[in-house]
């Protein structure tokens, strides 16, 4: 994942840090990205103190509570998704450009564990962050009809599936319990061949879960209750 703890002026409030309080907080977090990524964000602060190699009350006075923490380490991050997807797009091989997303994303979920509690569970939320999760849909959106309309994706394919393909491959990540962690590409290889469109392919017999679904599992606001299924 890209390191979006680095700040140029780093700031407390409308005013910018001393030295010395600028270089704890970028220790800090640095410290919360490496322990939330190993561990998720059940740490403590405390457990950041410690990784960071000071005392609780710096972590504090720089961060009052963990939510302020989470939200300086993945606003950054979500909003770097949303680049990441707008490249995507620009790819000259729509094909590829899908693929490229959804790699660079799955492997952002599958090896940082913070990361995916904040996108997929919702862990500590703020405004902006469920502004950037829920801002992901569109992009999905035209990805997916963009490789389809090139005719190289399959027809049945929603955005509502990717979320839950990434869930997929993060599970075979924590299967592996950290002696494979690479092995959810293993796993993305043989998807991505079920996802490509041929002229064998056989209909998917089972209907997805929709966007509807997937937003109310996500925790993220929808636009009114999920209808019942026939």
């Amino acid at each position: 994942m890209n390191d979006g703890s680095r700040s140029s002026s780093p700031r407390d409030g409308d005013r910018p840090l001393r030295r010395d309080a600028a270089l704890n907080r970028e220790r800090i977090l640095r410290a919360a990205r490496e322990i939330f990524g190993r561990r998720g964000l059940g740490v403590t602060l405390d457990d950041v103190a410690h990784e960071a190699g000071v005392g609780v009350g710096t972590v504090y006075r720089r961060f009052p509570n963990k939510e302020a923490l989470v939200r300086a380490l993945f606003e950054q991050d979500l909003a770097l998704r949303q680049l990441s997807a707008r490249k995507a797009l620009e790819h000259p091989d729509p094909w590829q450009g899908f693929v490229d997303f959804l790699t660079e994303m799955t492997a952002d979920l599958a090896e940082n564990r913070g990361l995916h509690e904040v996108i997929m569970l919702g862990s500590h939320s703020s405004g902006p962050i469920e502004s950037a999760r829920g801002g992901m849909l569109p992009f999905l959106e035209a990805l997916i009809r963009r490789a389809q309309e090139s005719g190289d994706l399959r027809a049945e394919v929603t955005p509502s599936d990717i979320p839950v393909i990434q869930e997929m491959l993060s599970a075979a990540t924590q299967f592996a319990q950290g002696r494979r962690p690479e092995i959810w590409r293993r796993y993305l290889e043989i998807l991505l061949e079920g996802l490509r469109r041929r002229p064998d392919n056989r209909p998917l017999t089972t209907q997805s879960l929709g966007n509807r679904t997937v937003e109310e599992l996500m925790g993220l606001p929808t636009a009114g209750p999920v209808p019942p299924r026939h």
